[in-house]
């Protein structure tokens, strides 16, 4: 991302393009959030007339459906999320979720937390960084297309397949959780182009944890 002082008259059209690609296309912004509202001062200028203050412009312009200024204002709001998410993942007190989050993902060691724990440390950041009339719902969904929480979502899968992988080895009655747990693992280590069910199938002649809770539960 280019520095803060970038100076946008020189040219205004490469931060419009950029902003137009982080809304349309999904892009990475390359600009500060400070840049792409710098442009937007760019296209009020514009449109400045004898009859309306400055102000009055920059008014009508946020407000009437320009395309360039509402792509601005979204490349802008992108950046202050992302830069909102870090201030709370590298707070001074960071929770020990996050930071386990991101020891999980960088490392691929084991979490030391329970799948419940990253989803509810997601939904804390949601409400932390919800917009003024967004619910956390809104926010957890934005937050989550823009990668945020992906390292928590990382951790959380991880911690549930090591969850199931414990109950497994254990063995449980297959009146009980044995089912829905092997359908469960399978939907985690399933091979691209694979069933669920064919996924199953494979575990139960090929994964030898899951070999062995079969045969617990059905005392062979």
């Amino acid at each position: 991302m280019k520095n803060q002082g970038t100076n946008m008259n020189d040219n205004p059209e490469s931060v419009i393009a950029d902003a137009l690609a982080v809304r349309d296309d999904g892009a990475e912004p390359k600009y500060a959030a400070n840049d792409y509202e710098q442009a937007i001062l760019h296209e009020a200028r514009l449109e400045n007339s004898a009859t309306e203050t400055f102000a009055q412009v920059l008014a009508r312009v946020a407000s009437n459906g320009n395309d360039h200024v509402d792509a601005l204002v979204f490349a802008a709001q992108r950046v202050r999320d992302r830069e909102a998410a870090t201030t709370v993942g590298k707070s001074a007190a960071p929770s020990p979720v996050v930071e386990d989050a991101q020891r999980v993902a960088k490392s691929g060691s084991s979490p030391r937390f329970c799948k419940s724990d990253y989803e509810d440390e997601m939904l804390s950041i949601s409400k932390k960084l919800a917009r003024p009339g967004e619910g956390t719902a809104a926010s957890f969904a934005r937050l989550c297309g823009d990668g945020v929480f992906d390292d928590l979502y990382t951790a959380g899968e991880r911690a549930e397949l090591a969850e199931l992988e414990t109950v497994l080895a254990k063995g449980v009655s297959r009146d009980e959780r044995f089912d829905r747990m092997l359908l469960d693992l399978a939907a985690l280590k399933k091979r691209a182009g694979e069933s669920i069910q064919q996924a199953a199938s494979r575990l139960l002649h090929e994964d030898a944890t899951v070999m062995a809770a079969y045969a617990a539960v059905n005392g062979l």
